[in-house]
């Protein structure tokens, strides 16, 4: 457990609940620079003989990571936030590739993220899955299923995958360490510290893999109002920026084989570039509809057509999943998300977009900003 830095009285309950002591001579490794470590503490009660706690100087939440993978003694660690809900046979699901995998060394392994708002969480496990009662949050779920069950499953099919998601990844402390850890300069840590390591692996001729289970091991809230989705995908934004300009050199480059030549250009394109040029798209769209350029009819077919195709590939994606992992498997429940499926253009999407834009407007024009007040409800354990 890393203290960062708390101003309330979070670390002396540890200290009396269980039964800590300071460790003088624990150290940690000085690969990664991380804030100013105050105390080291270790549990006295055999029960917890393995517990450890680093009371340090506030750094953030990459900074407070790094700490955490400095003072690890595993050879995995893994990265999850502290509101996620974990399955119980989950690490032994994450931690099977880096036993199987002879050829390659796996350098990252991340699984599919699923979406608990209004769940019903007992002892600290799912008990009983619910759809989000917010259109917003509801939404979102089906852009969950069709980005980890599509999206990254079919990514990882090429070896292709950029990014772990931060929410749950597991990763060899080796190669963690010998990157330096987590930039703290970006708030996409997750998606540079991928990328960082594949240009680690690929400079030094190394044979690698980036896993991805397209099973849902992990359970997280997500926004359930239109300003908290926007500061998120506004923080995304600006992560995905910070770290496409970091590792700009990767563009068509071909001494990094297929990432430098397709999987960074893809990012660059079809990622960064998406919200951009739907606005402008958009912008033209009202300017020649104004000086009366565009055939409408014509235009109404279009805009048919790109709606049902991204209609159809949201379908398909809800049927996958819920046929293979039997989650929303109840015929509301699947009604419900198909809904949501055909409303996103129109409710959640022109926030994403705005919010995406925002978040690049404030790197542009170099507008300081923070992580963001991700207020949350929290789940229901009853």
């Amino acid at each position: 457990i890393v203290n960062d830095g708390s101003k309330d009285d979070s670390l002396q309950q540890l200290i009396d609940q269980f039964d800590m002591a300071v460790v003088p001579f624990y150290k940690g490794s000085d690969k990664i620079k991380c804030a100013e470590v105050r105390n080291i503490y270790k549990s006295q009660n055999p029960k917890y003989s393995n517990l450890i706690v680093v009371d340090k100087v506030n750094g953030g939440r990459a900074d407070a990571i790094n700490t955490g993978i400095s003072y690890a003694r595993t050879k995995l660690i893994l990265c999850t936030d502290a509101d996620c809900i974990i399955e119980q046979d989950a690490l032994l699901k994450m931690v099977r590739p880096y036993l199987e995998q002879m050829d390659k060394e796996v350098i990252a392994c991340g699984a599919a993220i699923g979406i608990a708002n209004d769940s019903v969480i007992k002892n600290g496990t799912l008990s009983k899955l619910r759809l989000p009662k917010s259109m917003i949050a509801r939404i979102q779920v089906v852009e969950y299923i069709r980005a980890f069950l599509l999206g990254r499953m079919a990514w990882s099919q090429i070896d292709g995958l950029l990014l772990v998601s931060g929410a749950f990844g597991l990763y060899p402390t080796k190669r963690v360490l010998e990157v330096g850890g987590l930039d703290k300069n970006t708030v996409g840590e997750d998606l540079e510290l991928c990328i960082r390591l594949r240009v680690h692996m690929e400079r030094q001729n190394l044979q690698y893999d980036v896993v991805y289970i397209p099973e849902t091991l992990c359970w997280t809230e997500a926004p359930s109002t239109v300003k908290i989705y926007g500061v998120q995908r506004d923080r995304w934004a600006r992560g995905l920026w910070e770290t496409m300009k970091k590792h700009r050199y990767l563009f068509f480059n071909p001494k990094y084989r297929a990432m430098g030549l397709l999987f960074y250009p893809y990012w660059i394109f079809f990622e960064l570039w998406a919200p951009i040029v739907e606005f402008l798209g958009l912008i033209l769209i009202i300017t020649y509809g104004i000086i009366g350029v565009i055939k409408w009819p014509f235009a109404l077919y279009l805009f048919a057509a790109v709606y049902l195709i991204g209609c159809v590939f949201s379908t398909i994606s809800i049927f996958l999943y819920t046929i293979s992992f039997r989650h929303y498997a109840k015929p509301s429940m699947v009604f419900k998300l198909l809904i949501a499926a055909y409303l996103e253009p129109f409710i959640n999407h022109p926030v994403m977009v705005y919010a995406e834009i925002r978040g690049y407007l404030k790197k542009i024009f170099r507008i300081k900003s923070s992580w963001g007040n991700m207020t949350r409800k929290g789940f229901t354990s009853k």
